[in-house]
């Protein structure tokens, strides 16, 4: 419950300021209470009123924030990040904020402190290669996988990859600079290109919603993403990445086939 106290000092703000700043506070009070529901009536009427407000912008990444993690609603939430970033170009600190909630809902490229997968070759189900991973802390904006592969039960590479979340995209990051994996937005047929090493690389999005099932399960709203390096012209990569999970299988395809490598066991 809202204190008594911070109430009154929300009705004379509202009798100083009108309508608008009474549901700016209003809203804000109500979401430090724990009320979310109430919080997003406030903001919206507050929006709707004075969507160019200096303070539309704060309210903007609120309800988003809001849909994505009590409520779960990544297309509203996006409307909200879009309308962040596109509305007020000139708050550094919004925009990072909305570019990066982009990248969030949904998120495609979990890297939460602990986590952790097991991928393994779809051809023996991990007996001939097992890959393992886990995301653990790293200084600054970028995050560090630990990654070991298995050859049977002998390993025979260990590293740490590094990723970042910023720039509309998702980065890998090595010591030649960072190369996007993916970019927002996710939409069907969008293309992007990089550069690994001497190398160009083509990037399509194939499907920006399907199925796909792996040893792990049936995953559904995934991106199918094509990889295709310039030194092979006539072959390239599918990866398959699912919302709060990550990347689920990897093919090889090229001109009519598309065959199973590796995919996620658990």
């Amino acid at each position: 419950m809202i204190p008594r106290a911070r109430i009154a000092v929300l009705a004379v703000a509202a009798l100083l300021s009108g309508c608008d700043t009474y549901h700016y506070i209003a809203g804000t009070l109500h979401e430090d209470s724990r009320r979310p529901v109430q919080a997003m009536k406030h903001y919206e009427r507050f929006l709707a009123s004075r969507p160019k407000d200096p303070r539309a912008c704060e309210v903007r990444l609120r309800a988003a924030e809001l849909y994505r993690t009590f409520f779960g609603r990544c297309s509203e939430a996006r409307v909200h990040y879009e309308a962040a970033a596109r509305d007020f170009p000139k708050q550094p600190a919004c925009l990072e904020r909305a570019k990066t909630g982009l990248l969030l809902c949904p998120d495609y490229f979990p890297t939460d402190v602990g986590r952790t997968w097991v991928y393994v070759d779809s051809a023996s189900g991990g007996k001939a290669m097992r890959l393992e991973w886990e995301a653990r802390t790293s200084s600054g904006p970028v995050g560090s996988i630990q990654s070991a592969l298995y050859a049977g039960n002998r390993r025979i590479q260990a590293k740490t990859e590094y990723y970042t979340k910023a720039d509309w995209a998702i980065w890998r990051v090595d010591k030649d600079g960072r190369e996007a994996i993916l970019r927002y937005p996710y939409n069907e047929a969008m293309t992007w290109s990089a550069k690994r090493g001497k190398t160009k690389v083509e990037y399509l999005v194939v499907s920006g919603s399907t199925t796909v099932k792996a040893a792990a399960g049936t995953f559904t709203a995934c991106l199918k993403v094509r990889e295709t390096d310039s030194a092979f012209k006539n072959s390239w990569r599918y990866d398959y990445y699912c919302p709060d999970v990550g990347r689920v299988k990897t093919t090889i395809g090229g001109p009519g086939f598309e065959n199973p490598n590796t995919e996620l066991l658990r």
